[in-house]
């Protein structure tokens, strides 16, 4: 874990929270990215940028998706990464566990109240997306 990301969420966390009431995210990378433009800093000399996000996934059906994130510098040799296990379905996935959670809903109120409790969630997973984050050749 960085401390000093860890530290930059819970300041900067009700942006993201912001963006995902105003549009749910459809898949990790949304959340990646989200978290991403969160920790930006253009104040840092190396920080990490939300146009150098690149996704590995050699999974199918369910596998681990990969992301590596470069600094943002002029041809940053400093890079972070994450990994995301990811399922074939609502029960052994997450993300589609939580945005599942709207089938059946009727009326506005229980709609508001799933909608209120999906961006907990999902605001519980980009935490663990910054707790995961890791410097590229960090020994620990």
């Amino acid at each position: 874990m960085i401390e000093k990301f860890t530290k930059r969420w819970f300041e900067r966390k009700d942006s993201v929270q912001e963006k995902f009431e105003a549009k749910l995210p459809s898949s990790y990378s949304d959340i990646v990215l989200a978290v991403v433009e969160m920790l930006n800093d253009e104040d840092e000399y190396e920080t990490p940028d939300p146009a150098r996000i690149h996704k590995i996934n050699d999974g199918d059906y369910q596998g681990t998706l990969l992301y590596v994130i470069g600094a943002a510098i002029y041809q940053p040799s400093t890079y972070w990464y994450v990994k995301v296990g990811y399922g074939s379905c609502s029960v052994c996935d997450t993300l589609q566990a939580i945005l599942d959670g709207e089938w059946g809903l009727e009326t506005e109120e229980e709609k508001k109240a799933w909608k209120d409790e999906a961006v907990s969630k999902l605001m519980t997973l980009a935490l663990h997306i910054v707790q995961g984050l890791k410097l590229m050749g960090d020994e620990e």
